[in-house]
């Protein structure tokens, strides 16, 4: 039998009280109330997880069940360590399932990139809003202008499939005040949820172009530390770039001997500031999926895949000043001379 005052142990326990949406911080008493009910109903509190905020059900999962397994273990307990370590297993899959129905949740996106705000690959949403100024200002300060947008059930799947399309790999689940709830993407949503694989990816570019551009778009004096990091993040960007596999748009038209293809041009002419006097930039758009061509050509043209090499190949062929990659993403171009120099 389990002994419920010999394993609750309120460590950094709060005071009750309730942010802007209303979410309950737990104090010792709800804390005391809630292990009652895992100890004690026949459900070992599932019907009261169902109940609970998202703030309160993580921090059951990561404070509470394991401060009462660690309890257990130093009163060399193994049978009721084996029970609490249990409910952690149990208990994993009811409150993600928590947070893919959770009426608020925060993305937090870089204004630096347009995309979430990654950091080691991984991206934050914030659960609990009360400390979300404290939480912005830290990235702020740092140089990593981010803004949070609230997200519905649906808006928060669709940005775990982005997840796999952009090459993140965790989401940090925050309060933005202690050490953050992490979980793969893989345990929320699986990739065939969202796509099959025939549809085209490539999240390892995607995800050196985010990494390079948040760092590189960064508010901050440049120090040699942040040199070598835009070096190594350049440098593996480039790596990425050219092992990949690009969609470029166009046009077939086809006749009883013959199909002509056409590619559209993007005219860069004056957002370039490197060329020559009266020099016209013209560049090849091509992609890194279906989704990021969509935003530009979406119904109106077909695509052929090209390695890089034979991107250069293309770019030279028609004449072109260079290649533009996701210009409306996270857009980089690139002259000829240096797809050539790079593809050495």
């Amino acid at each position: 039998m389990i002994q419920f005052k010999q394993y609750f142990v309120p460590v950094q326990i709060q005071e009750t009280t309730f942010c802007r949406e209303g979410t309950r911080t737990m104090d010792a008493r709800r804390a005391q109330d809630i292990l009652r009910h895992i100890i004690n109903d026949e459900d070992y509190g599932a019907a009261m997880l169902d109940k609970i905020s998202v703030t309160e059900s993580i921090e059951v999962l990561t404070k509470m069940l394991p401060d009462c397994v660690e309890t257990a273990q130093n009163d060399n307990n193994i049978n009721d360590a084996g029970f609490f370590s249990q409910m952690i297993h149990n208990y994993y899959p009811l409150i993600l399932d928590k947070i893919k129905n959770a009426e608020h949740l925060w993305v937090v996106y870089s204004d630096n990139t347009g995309y979430p705000y990654m950091i080691d690959g991984d991206l934050f949403v914030l659960y609990d809003y009360a400390n979300h100024a404290e939480f912005e200002k830290k990235l702020n300060t740092a140089g990593y202008q981010v803004a949070l947008e609230s997200v519905t059930p649906t808006d928060f799947r669709n940005e775990v499939a982005h997840m796999y399309r952009n090459g993140y790999e965790k989401i940090r689940f925050t309060d933005g005040k202690g050490e953050p709830f992490v979980v793969a993407k893989e345990d929320l949503y699986s990739f065939e949820d969202f796509f099959n694989e025939e549809y085209m990816t490539n999240p390892g570019l995607q995800r050196a172009m985010i990494e390079f551009f948040q760092e590189f778009r960064k508010n901050t004096a440049a120090d040699a530390g942040r040199e070598e990091i835009l070096k190594k993040r350049e440098d593996a960007m480039i790596r990425t770039m050219v092992h990949a596999e690009y969609m470029v748009p166009c046009i077939k038209e086809e006749t009883e001997d013959m199909v002509e293809i056409s590619h559209p041009f993007i005219d860069l002419t004056d957002r370039i500031q490197d060329k020559e006097e009266g020099e016209r930039v013209i560049a090849i758009p091509a992609f890194t999926d279906g989704f990021e061509m969509d935003k530009c050509y979406e119904g109106h043209h077909e695509n052929m895949l090209y390695q890089y090499d034979e991107l250069v190949n293309l770019v030279e062929e028609l004449g072109a000043s260079g290649v533009i990659i996701n210009c409306l993403g996270i857009s980089y171009y690139m002259k000829l001379e240096l797809m050539h120099k790079i593809n050495m």
